[in-house]
């Protein structure tokens, strides 16, 4: 996977040929798709960045999130016109709210993000983060492990006998 640009085609792409060719043919349609797509691009990198995320360069998206940059712009350039009610469809909607839901799981890191093209760590788990210098009191045992030997008691009592000092 990698993070790549989506373009206006894509989300066209997503409509049947009728409703692309009676989208297109609305004045200003293709300019408005554009300053949509971008506005949904631009929130799912701030997404990704509230995570914590890396991000690659400006304008691209991880191909993970892209059907939901692709629904989010798709259902908010259709609501801009109130003429096409028969486009707004319930399916649609239900992208766009999952989509949401997706962008906001990124922001609180519940879904970890995939890494740019050249990054190698991912801001997810601390893997390794024990200190390298352990001290010599390391780990402390806990009260309940620790106990109080009986006197007498060997660690071998199978073993033989200590002879006595002379």
């Amino acid at each position: 996977m990698s993070w790549n640009t989506i373009q206006a085609d894509d989300v066209l792409a997503e409509f049947t040929p009728v409703e692309a060719a009676t989208l297109q043919s609305i004045q200003g349609a293709s300019d408005r798709l554009a300053g949509v797509l971008l506005n949904s691009v631009n929130q799912t990198r701030g997404s990704i960045a509230a995570g914590g995320y890396g991000l690659d360069a400006a304008g691209t998206v991880p191909d993970q999130l892209r059907s939901d940059v692709i629904a989010i712009a798709r259902w908010r350039w259709l609501i801009s016109f109130p003429q096409m009610k028969s486009m707004q469809t319930d399916a649609r909607k239900a992208a766009f709210e999952d989509a949401i839901k997706r962008l906001d799981l990124v922001g609180n890191q519940k879904v970890n993000v995939e890494a740019p093209a050249g990054s190698v760590s991912a801001p997810s788990g601390n893997w390794n983060s024990e200190n390298k210098l352990v001290p010599r009191g390391h780990p402390i045992a806990k009260p309940g492990s620790q106990f109080t030997p009986k006197p007498n008691d060997y660690a071998n009592p199978d073993g033989p006998a200590d002879e006595p000092l002379i």
